[in-house]
């Protein structure tokens, strides 16, 4: 299939997506090991290094594969998956404003699983199989209340690191 041939050509957003879900995956395992506060801190760091990652990367044409440029589809996708998460989220914070909550964390993992659905379609295969397994690790952490909801938190982390290894990894090849 092309589509797994021609990764790095057809999805050029693929490697800046890929560091970025490693800077977040790691402060989200870090996080993992804290109660809420900590959790908090962990996440903005690590999306705060991921920004960082993808500036730098963009600026100096690291991020993109030999030059190939993303479409203006891509960027539109992008866009369309932030603002959906975007919203999902308000849903949550209204529906579960007890941030400390199984329910809040879980939906959480959950809303950013179906926004990796959505940029599939910009950052390639390996983005969408995340989304599906980030998901399902969610759900399963809203049923398996007996499991601190840290364990899941850790294995999305987890999920993420190596997804965005395999993206960024993938668009060498």
């Amino acid at each position: 299939m092309d589509v797994f041939t021609n990764m790095p050509e057809l999805f050029p957003l693929m490697r800046g997506g890929g560091a970025f879900l490693i800077a977040i995956g790691l402060g989200i395992l870090v996080g993992a090991f804290g109660d809420r506060r900590w959790r908090i801190i962990a996440l903005i760091a690590g999306a705060a290094l991921g920004i960082l990652i993808m500036a730098v990367g963009g600026a100096t044409r690291i991020i993109f594969d030999e030059g190939v440029r993303p479409p203006i589809w891509q960027w539109i996708v992008l866009a369309i998956a932030f603002l959906v998460e975007g919203y999902l989220v308000s849903v949550v914070v209204r529906k579960f404003p007890d941030m400390d909550s199984r329910p809040f964390w879980m939906w959480m993992l959950f809303i950013v699983g179906a926004h990796f659905l959505i940029l599939g379609l910009s950052h390639g295969p390996i983005c969408a199989v995340l989304a599906i397994v980030c998901m399902i690790n969610a759900l399963i952490g809203l049923r398996m209340t007996s499991v601190d909801l840290r364990v899941f938190w850790a294995i999305d982390g987890v999920l993420k690191i190596l997804a965005g290894a395999l993206m960024v990894w993938v668009s060498y090849s």
